[in-house]
């Protein structure tokens, strides 16, 4: 592509970027883990941000994974936090 001043940038399509997202969150809304469910996902010119909290490092790898496998993702950005799952009070007898 040209321009006055010789080349120019891609031209950013951002319909394509909210496809991408949506792709993604039907891929991570397929699998059986309800944390992968409540992720966060932003891409901008195919760069995707997983933003999120998940309760195992299984998860967290999980995410990735799968978002990966999705066409279109140039790169992938880790905001994705593994948190304790809140513990319960156990009596003992």
């Amino acid at each position: 592509m040209y321009s006055a001043a010789g080349f120019s940038a891609p031209s950013f399509d951002e319909g394509a970027d909210r496809d991408l997202e949506r792709r993604i969150l039907n891929f991570l809304s397929r699998r059986h883990v309800p944390g992968l469910r409540q992720l966060e996902v932003k891409a901008n010119n195919g760069i995707v941000t997983l933003r999120g909290q998940v309760r195992s490092f299984y998860e967290k790898q999980l995410s990735h994974h799968c978002c990966r496998r999705v066409a279109g993702v140039v790169q992938l950005i880790d905001a994705v936090d593994v948190v304790d799952a809140p513990r319960t009070a156990t009596a003992c007898a």
